[in-house]
């Protein structure tokens, strides 16, 4: 019953934790979720084939002990799948990110993050904040917003304090410093920062552009995970890649590969256009994206690379030969 009802559900953006304990006076549902109809669901089909009385005991999140808005304070806030450094790493977040907690245990926190994903992050990684402060940094109500490209801030003796990830998000508190989310503050040792209200003027919603930016990523490693260029998975650096330019897509490919339009790709991949994402596919289910850089060359973040680089679907390579066999179509997310 349980397992019919969570097959309803994509689990990684639901909490639904549930178990069945049976006590003197009937049985008890424990648990917790962020789908109260889902309980709902499973407590009439229980009730219907019960011996006796099924009680409610399903904790529904958030919880009042949850911090009501966190902010990422390091450079990367890995994600995962239980609160424990052993588990599975389902994302990242980076510096300066917005994530939702929906309860705390222990030193962790499980959160759902603006991809929609749900897991634990430790809260070393956190500043734990009310709506108000976190809805002020979101604004830069005591600065102005920036999105970092990567590098460094530095204390007034040059001492590294920070290191700024691909699309980190920090204050500009005067001309040359900088504040971070947990109230630290520097200058900009190495590296680049873009003021938001800029952004896209520098990172437009073209394709040309958007392959310039993918081409900043070649060599950047292959990590299941990933997001940034310390090291992303494909559906990561697409994630990354787009956002810059204002688009934001679902974290995995078999979620992106649910929006925008599809592409009529005529007999020889004609209709391809720079930008469009393509998509692979093994055993029937989207598991493989990447980036048209025109014509059948694409680039993506593939294990079988090592990392970014890139491939194409009219190629001679083994690995060419590979991905056009798994290839399943196109989808465009930018305007004409």
């Amino acid at each position: 019953m349980l397992r019919a009802v969570a097959g309803e559900l994509d689990l990684r953006r639901v909490v639904l934790d549930l178990s069945v304990e049976r006590h003197d006076d009937g049985y008890a549902l424990l648990g917790e979720t962020t789908a109260p109809a889902a309980v709902d669901d499973v407590l009439a089909r229980a009730r219907e084939v019960a011996d006796g009385p099924v009680h409610d005991r399903v904790v529904r999140l958030p919880t009042d002990d949850a911090p009501e808005a966190a902010l990422v304070r390091s450079a990367i806030a890995p994600l995962y799948g239980r609160p424990d450094p052993d588990a599975p790493l389902l994302s990242q977040y980076v510096l300066g990110q917005r994530l939702e907690p929906l309860s705390v245990r222990d030193h962790w926190v499980r959160v759902r993050g603006e991809d929609g994903h749900v897991g634990w992050v430790h809260g070393g990684y956190l500043v734990r904040c009310d709506e108000a402060w976190g809805t002020a940094w979101e604004r830069g109500e005591e600065g102005d917003p920036q999105v970092a490209l990567d590098g460094e801030l530095a204390d007034e003796a040059g001492h590294t304090i920070a290191r700024l990830p691909w699309g980190g998000r920090i204050l500009r508190i005067s001309v040359d410093r900088y504040r971070l989310p947990d109230g630290r503050e520097g200058e900009l040792a190495r590296g680049e920062v873009v003021d938001t209200d800029r952004l896209h003027d520098r990172f437009p919603a073209r394709g040309e552009s958007v392959a310039r930016t993918a081409r900043r990523w070649l060599g950047v490693p292959y990590l299941w995970g990933g997001v940034t260029r310390a090291g992303a998975d494909c559906s990561g650096f697409v994630l990354s890649v787009f956002w810059l330019h204002g688009i934001a897509v679902p974290r995995d490919s078999d979620l992106q590969v649910t929006v925008g339009e599809p592409v009529q790709l005529g007999d020889a991949f004609e209709g391809l256009r720079i930008g469009d994402l393509l998509f692979f596919a093994s055993d029937e289910r989207v598991d493989h994206v990447g980036i048209c850089l025109g014509g059948t060359a694409f680039i993506h973040s593939a294990m079988t690379n090592g990392g970014v680089a890139v491939n194409d679907l009219a190629g001679d390579q083994d690995f060419d030969r590979v991905l056009r066999e798994t290839f399943v179509g196109a989808r465009r997310l930018l305007p004409d």
